[in-house]
């Protein structure tokens, strides 16, 4: 009769299960960067021997990760079975909510977009518009012609600091509301609910897909302004207010009030919201095609602007002299030009030129990184859990 197992035999176990995972991530991991591979190639890539890669690919067919091809390749006598990854085996869902409306986007696993919507409803912490967003999401999914088990669940993005444990989001002055809880989204969405902060969403896409940008300050310059770190291809986050909140340094102590309660906060300054009062009753087209036609009083408060950023980005210099990343909204309207003034106006107004001048990077997917961020941080996961 077994009594029980020893603590030898225990530690052997823990280290073959151990062993067993590390060689299912390596697996996955290569075939997801290759999308498609033999057993040969990834045994000889990853230093494996051929039973312990066909046993890992074995288990992801069975998971729908993977799929032998119809294509075949010869190795010098029979033909080597192909593995392609499946980019649909799973399916993301992104969200990115604001106080004016919500964006929603469906993903396959390399990110790439499937069906998008909007959901035309200013945010109110109340139960009526829980219920109406958790219909509108529920309706999306329901919609994609994919099975409710390939969904990896949904990532809410919102304008709000979140809780570590991602459980609350404990701060959000932009959307007029604090204390609201995941859970109070989960009630009404069937798939499983994630939330994170709009900003480490928009970082998190471009650390993910910019993979020549090590270290960077991300400015996100949409209806309000955010500034996220990435470090050493992640996004950095600091002790309890997810990755920083750039937004709210002090510009000008006697400047204009903030929604934070604080004056002079780079927000009230750089985004978009404070050009659009500056401007009316002009439309951001209207005033983009006078700045760029030479109306002088357009082109004054432009010029003003940009020199607001200028500070902002050589305040963040002082601090750490890394890459400079403009994203959101405003960049559809910016031209070359435009880039060209903000960078001179850094690199004039930096005091240490023997650093060398900064260069301003721009985002790939401007508007869109929030809510491709949202989704990709679920691909994430699977990809680290594999």
């Amino acid at each position: 009769m077994i009594t029980g197992i020893d603590s030898e035999t225990q530690s052997l176990a823990g280290s073959s299960v151990s062993l067993r995972h590390a060689n299912l991530r390596l697996v996955f991991n290569e075939i997801y960067k290759r999308r498609s591979a033999t057993t040969l190639e990834l045994a000889q890539t990853l230093n494996l021997s051929i039973p312990t890669v066909t046993s890992c690919l074995n288990r992801f067919i069975g998971n729908d990760f993977v799929h032998i091809s119809k294509d075949a390749v010869y190795t010098g006598g029979r033909k080597a079975k192909v593995y392609d990854f499946n980019a649909l085996g799973r399916i993301a869902i992104g969200v990115k909510l604001l106080k004016e409306s919500a964006e929603i986007v469906a993903t396959d696993l390399y990110g790439n977009v499937l069906e998008e919507s909007v959901f035309d409803r200013p945010f109110e912490d109340d139960e009526a518009y829980y219920a109406a967003f958790g219909r509108w999401v529920n309706s999306f999914i329901s919609a994609l012609p994919y099975e409710s088990d390939v969904i990896l669940g949904v990532c809410i993005a919102l304008q709000g600091l979140v809780s570590k444990d991602g459980e609350s989001i404990y701060y959000s002055a932009a959307l007029k509301s604090s204390g609201i809880r995941r859970m109070t989204f989960q009630r009404h969405i069937d798939a499983r609910v994630h939330v994170m902060h709009d900003l480490d969403a928009a970082a998190f896409f471009e650390a993910l897909t910019r993979p020549d940008m090590e270290n960077a300050f991300y400015l996100i310059l949409n209806k309000n302004f955010g500034g996220v770190t990435i470090f050493n291809h992640s996004v950095r986050e600091a002790l309890n207010t997810s990755s920083g909140t750039i937004e709210h340094m002090c510009l000008d102590p006697e400047g204009k009030e903030c929604y934070c309660g604080g004056k002079g906060c780079v927000e009230t300054f750089c985004s978009v919201d404070s050009l659009e009062e500056k401007i009316e009753p002009l439309s951001l087209t209207e005033f983009f095609s006078a700045v760029h036609s030479g109306d002088e009083e357009s082109m004054s408060i432009w010029m003003e602007y940009l020199g607001y950023l200028a500070l902002t980005i050589n305040n963040l210099r002082m601090i750490m002299n890394i890459d400079i990343l403009i994203g959101g909204l405003l960049l559809q309207f910016m031209n070359e030009r435009d880039l060209e003034i903000l960078e001179d106006m850094v690199n004039r107004t930096y005091p240490f030129k023997g650093i060398g001048p900064a260069v301003i990077k721009v985002s790939s997917h401007a508007d869109d990184a929030i809510k491709l961020g949202a989704a990709m941080s679920l691909i994430e996961k699977v990809l680290m859990d594999a």
